[in-house]
């Protein structure tokens, strides 16, 4: 692309930039919003405060879950697996496990799955 035509079309998405905001000013609930906020800050100015100051007043920060050294994640059910063929039992939280790979490569993916006779938390 030139770099008149990248000119171009930067003018282009200015002038629709321009008229969205041409549009947003005369919404009344817009022109309400910005009214109140410059009035908060003109009261915070007179009394010297910050909206950190506001914020701590009126105990407006959002509350933080402790976090533990897991994370948020959840834990996955505890499948059992049979194969019917041999009687060979694996247990597993995920499909990561060899035997259960090597399952699933030689009698597909649908087929072993079938074989989970137990789900635990």
């Amino acid at each position: 692309m030139s770099i008149l035509a990248s000119y171009r079309e930067k003018e282009e998405l200015m002038r629709k930039l321009q008229d969205e905001l041409r549009k947003m000013e005369e919404n009344t609930q817009l022109k309400k919003e910005l009214t109140f906020k410059q009035e908060i800050e003109s009261v915070l100015d007179k009394h010297g405060r910050s909206v950190k100051d506001l914020v701590e007043i009126f105990d407006l920060a959002p509350e933080t879950a402790p976090k533990s050294g897991k994370g948020n994640r959840r834990t996955r059910k505890m499948k059992v697996y049979v194969n019917p063929k041999t009687g060979e039992r694996i247990e597993t939280r995920g499909g990561n496990q060899k035997q259960l790979k090597a399952w699933k490569a030689e009698h597909g993916s649908d087929v072993v799955e079938g074989w989970v006779v137990e789900e635990k938390d």
